[in-house]
């Protein structure tokens, strides 16, 4: 379902909210991006560009994927827009501009980005940076960010307040982080109409 691009159209017409998910991996670090609240093989392979044993194509296992954050816009157009500048800018940093984006990588002591069991907090940090620097650069006021966890977030100073606005998902255990996204998406569609 989650498979290929959706335009705006098509997201009314199936009741899905205005939104752009970003799913971590727990065990590599690594970031896609979603307009729907789930993951699939293709966009994995769409969006893990030049993989290779630096930087391997993750599993598609839902256990080892959770949700970093919803981002909540408020018109189809602006999510769509911000879906595709995200895409944008991991394409650019992980092919166009690699080597410049490496050298202002954080590194460990063998000068490898990743850390314990090849995990690669950088990337994480970087999706979210990315995030900001749409939201200020297209101007997206009203935005809602929905958190798995507040410091994922990093500093208030990085983040534009009068554009964004944050919160946390509201959660009890690991298991329940989907159920608390699908709350999420219900209560905006419910919103919405």
């Amino acid at each position: 379902m989650a498979s290929k691009f959706r335009n705006s159209f098509w997201l009314k017409e199936n009741q899905f909210a205005p939104q752009v998910f970003l799913f971590r991996n727990i065990e590599s670090g690594q970031v896609l991006y979603s307009q729907l609240p789930h993951l699939t093989k293709y966009q994995i392979k769409q969006q893990t560009f030049r993989p290779n044993w630096e930087n391997r194509l993750p599993s598609s296992r839902r256990d080892i994927w959770r949700p970093l954050l919803i981002a909540q816009f408020t018109t189809y157009e602006k999510a769509i827009q911000a879906y595709h500048g995200l895409v944008e800018l991991k394409h650019m940093r992980m092919n166009h501009k690699r080597k410049e984006a490496n050298l202002l990588r954080k590194k460990n002591e063998y000068h490898q980005i990743w850390y314990s069991g090849q995990f690669r907090p950088t990337y994480i940090q970087e999706s979210t940076a990315d995030l900001s620097l749409i939201i200020d650069e297209f101007k997206l006021k009203g935005t809602k960010i929905y958190w798995d966890g507040l410091w994922f977030k990093g500093g208030d100073e990085n983040w534009n307040s009068d554009l964004v606005s944050h919160f946390e998902i509201d959660r009890v255990g690991g298991r329940e982080r989907f159920v608390a996204l699908d709350n999420i998406v219900k209560k905006v569609i419910k919103l919405k109409n």
